[in-house]
């Protein structure tokens, strides 16, 4: 199966090895622009190019998610599935349709509760003693897809 996985920060790590340690055929990563981090300023990769790198995947660093020349890049990798994980930035509609089977969310809560960024430290400031991840089916607004499945964690 040929996956695109979105992603940019270490929490996507796992989800990308995942892949492709089970063999499915990883055809694209796309990521946020490196940026400056750290009190150098110090250009610096996101942790998900720099394992598609090692994986010798293909990246892609668009400044947005609507850049027709992204469409058009992914379009040519005819993708079955496409994998998002805490990438950064909502999907537009195209790209969302663009895999045959496709986009999936995976998200650190047990949605609906916590959408959004840092949904583990909201769960932690919250108070929660419990929180999980949901996979679901993206739409082109904030972690409000179908969902898919969910599993709990303890905090």
């Amino acid at each position: 199966m040929r996956v695109v996985f979105w992603g940019t920060p270490e929490f996507a790590a796992p989800a990308l090895r995942a892949l492709v340690g089970e063999g499915f055929e990883v055809v694209g990563v796309v990521t946020r622009p490196d940026k400056p981090q750290g009190r150098s300023r110090q250009i610096t990769p996101p942790p998900i190019k720099r394992i598609a790198i090692e994986e010798e995947i293909p990246v892609f660093q668009p400044k947005n998610a609507r850049d027709p020349e992204l469409y058009d890049t992914l379009e040519k990798l005819k993708p079955d599935i496409a994998v998002v994980v805490a990438y950064g930035s909502l999907l537009p509609q195209k790209i969302i349709d663009l895999p045959k089977r496709g986009t999936l969310n995976i998200h650190a809560s047990l949605l609906p509760a916590l959408r959004g960024a840092a949904p583990i430290q909201a769960a932690i400031r919250q108070g929660f003693t419990e929180t999980g991840v949901t996979v679901m089916r993206v739409v082109p607004a904030l972690d409000a897809g179908p969902i898919i499945l969910q599993a709990e964690a303890p905090i």
